[in-house]
């Protein structure tokens, strides 16, 4: 039997609060601790089988530091234990004038220094903090990284703070090398954009890091589209589609839509006139041609696109 006075109160009730949430409930299920070889078989999320890209397996460290499943979508850092922050890369990169999405699903508990989830050149050293416990994505002008914690930080600056992600969250990376931005999403929710020119750098590859040992993270979606009209158009078009107006869409662009889910994400703009812009939709009259497909004038899908920060193109009566 256990006894305690009053006022003492049990180590474990002091634990840290988990950042983040999980994408579904099947996380909530898993109260015991498990193995890294034992991860849950969740595929909530996982509908559709698009893998443009894989993880590369670093050839500069071992299997103590990073291994990844014979697929190569799944990647687990200090198997045994850590030493130091482990990195790895996609083996594609991003080109110019394109737009991409990729998903990671995180599928162990997040602890310790840092893990995270971005993007970088190939000048980022990955090797270099193999005996060093540090948050890597985002410490030069070389690469960009969100943090569990929820910070987005580059060169070594925090450029935007998030809800952070635990185990089960989908962390979302969308990269527009047409306009030059990034955005990231929690459980496909936007965190706003938190950088851009992006399209100074040469060649981007998406890139994921860990600090905890026995921490795995897995690759449940890739895709990209070339910059044009159709993407714009798709994006309008997708953002106010729902399940009643299916059957006036060409079975074609609504299989296409549903694959390329991304390209009609939410976009969530953080603008100091955001309440004048919400005064301003309640007084417009919702009696022009376009009501018939847009529900409202401020719909998602009428900011076509965010090409800067300050130039906005947004679609008028």
């Amino acid at each position: 039997m256990f006894l305690s006075s009053p006022g003492f109160t049990p180590r474990w009730n002091n634990v840290r609060k988990t950042p983040g949430s999980p994408y579904c409930q099947c996380w909530s299920k898993i109260s015991a601790p498990r193995l890294w070889r034992q991860m849950s078989a969740c595929s909530c999320g996982e509908d559709h089988d698009v893998h443009e890209w894989k993880w590369d397996n670093p050839i500069t460290t071992g299997s103590t530091w990073v291994v990844l499943s014979d697929d190569q979508k799944q990647v687990t850092f200090h198997p045994y234990y850590s030493s130091g922050t482990a990195t790895v890369r996609g083996d594609t990169p991003m080109l110019l004038n394109h737009h991409y999405y990729w998903e990671i699903k995180m599928l162990t508990d997040t602890y310790g220094t840092d893990i995270m989830v971005g993007l970088g050149t190939n000048k980022v050293n990955i090797s270099g903090s193999q005996f060093e416990f540090t948050s890597l994505l985002g410490q030069d002008e070389e690469s960009y990284g969100l943090s569990y914690l929820g910070k987005v930080r580059h060169n070594a600056a925090v450029v935007k703070r998030t809800h952070g992600f635990c185990r089960g969250t989908i962390i979302g990376v969308k990269v527009d090398l047409w306009a030059g931005t990034l955005e990231f999403f929690i459980n496909r929710k936007s965190q706003g954009i938190s950088s851009h020119n992006l399209r100074r750098h040469q060649a981007l590859y998406p890139m994921i890091s860990s600090t905890a040992a026995q921490s795995s993270m897995r690759l449940i979606y890739s895709a990209s589209w070339k910059a044009s009209l159709l993407v714009d158009a798709a994006r309008i078009l997708g953002a106010t589609v729902t399940e009643e107006r299916k059957p006036r869409i060409p079975p074609g662009l609504w299989n296409t839509l549903k694959s390329q889910f991304w390209m009609t994400l939410p976009t969530h703009i953080i603008d100091d006139n955001e309440e004048d812009h919400e005064e301003i939709q309640s007084d417009i009259r919702d009696d022009n041609v376009l009501s018939e497909v847009m529900p409202s004038q401020y719909a998602n899908g009428f900011y076509i696109d965010n090409v800067e920060r300050d130039y906005r193109i947004v679609v008028r009566e």
